[in-house]
This record gives structure tokens, sequence and C-alpha cells, in this order.
């Protein structure tokens, strides 16, 4: 795993634009979690409100999705928030996005529920992630053909491998420079040093892009073995204890 990002800011970048009703999760994703930002990475934060349960039962509308973007002291913050039942849902669906903030090491809020969230978010590992992984690998490799980056081609291979070892182990793991050693991969070590010692832009040396981008069919072929083979269940398999947790979480949030 690479250095800490700045939690402190995106505390702060939390703190003055808070999302409708109660942060339960917020985390740092992005270039940081998957192990390859570069200097001028932006900050980018993920997370999980609860709008106030009075609130669903009234006559006005929850807000199910809180966006903001800007900068707080030259440093680019990237902030969305989804509302727990349609994260949720969501994360039941199989939503990579989802599993991910809540199995970042890199949590801004701490608490209870940001640990049962944690055990929700293991227990509904599913084959269904197979088509978030599998479709995120293919727009990808698209983007790099139209605006070839060191960014979007470490972004293909960090999704497919982390695809391939989920369907494969159920384990999630987002670190590219960790799943480089598990799946021996050494070039991609060559192209996360590229971009952590230039831009988010930059582009990756033709030699290195080249052999690189032969293996996306290899890659491919992965994906669609690992799901073919997966050990997973069809889908998530603790959906009732999902339920459950927001269930309470929402009659709780009645009485603060």
């Amino acid at each position: 795993m690479t250095a800490a990002p700045d939690l402190a800011a995106g505390q702060r970048w939390l703190a003055l634009h808070p999302p409708p009703g109660r942060v339960v999760l917020c985390a740092v994703t992005g270039s940081h979690l998957y192990g390859f930002p570069s200097p001028d990475s932006d900050l980018d934060l993920k997370g999980i409100h609860l709008v106030a349960t009075r609130q669903l039962l009234g006559l006005r509308p929850d807000t199910r999705v809180h966006d903001s973007v800007g900068f707080l002291d030259g440093l680019e913050c990237d902030l969305t928030t989804n509302e727990a039942g349609d994260a949720l849902r969501l994360l039941m669906g199989g939503n990579g996005n989802m599993l991910e903030r809540i199995g970042s090491p890199w949590q801004l809020v701490a608490g209870p529920e940001v640990d049962e969230l944690a055990v929700l978010a293991r227990g509904a590992v599913s084959r269904r992630f197979a088509r978030h992984y599998g479709g995120f690998f293919r727009g990808r490799c698209a983007e790099h053909e139209r605006q070839p980056s060191a960014k979007a081609l470490l972004y293909s291979w960090r999704v497919a491998l982390t695809g391939i070892h989920l369907l494969r182990t159920g384990e999630l793991v987002t670190d590219l420079a960790v799943l480089a050693d598990a799946y021996r991969y050494p070039l991609l070590h060559q192209l996360i040093a590229v971009k952590a010692h230039g831009t988010e832009k930059c582009a990756p040396p033709d030699d290195l892009d080249r052999a690189l981008r032969a293996q996306w069919p290899a890659l491919a072929e992965a994906l669609v073995e690992a799901e073919d083979h997966s050990p997973l269940p069809d889908e998530a398999a603790n959906g009732a204890t999902i339920q459950d947790w927001l269930v309470r979480v929402r009659l709780a949030d009645l009485d603060r």
C-alpha cells in the first residue's frame, strides 16, 4: 500500500460540504486506493449517508446522491456519497465501487457502523460482481485506446486483476502492486513508477504500452474463466441480514 493520503484534508472537505443526513462511511478511493497516485492526483472521496428516517416517512423526497467537487488549499477533492438504501442495493447487485469504498483502509469516519458495513460487504460478495469488473475493464481499455495515458492503462489492469482475484477467492484486493506480485506481472511495477513520478495525464513509454496492451485479451479471458469457475454464490448470501441492519439503523435514527 502506498503512503497514506491526506485524510485530514478529506475530513475538512467533508465537513465543509456535508451530504444531507448523517455520514455513516466515507473513504478515500481512486489512485490512492489502487496504489498508483501521482503528485497531482485528486482526493477521491466516496461514502454512504443516511437520510433522516422522518424525512423518508414524510413528503420530501430523499437525496440519493450527493456530489461536491472543488479545491482545498490547492488539492482537488471529489466527494460522492450515496444514501444508505441505494448503497446497499448497489452492493447486493454487484457494484464494485460500493464494495471498494466500504473495504477501503482509508476511512474518514469512525464508529461501529463502519465495521458492521465491512462485515456486510464481505458477506455480499457474489458472482454478480463479474459484470462490474468486466464492464469497467472494457471501458478503461477503450479509454486508453482513445487517449493513451499511464493512468488509463493502470486502471485497466487494476480493475481486471481485482475482479479476477475477487471472483476466484472472494477477497477484495485493490492495490495493483500487490496484485502484480501475486499474479506475476512485473512490468506493472514499471508502469506504476511512471505515474508515481509523472502526472495524471502522462503517457507510458511506447514499448511498455505495447507489452501491456498485448496482454489485454488474456486478461479478458481470465475474467471470464474466473466467473465460470468461481466458488462464490450467484447472488449475495446475506440479503436478509443487510435488510435487518438497515431497518435497525433507520429505527435508531428516529431517536436521535
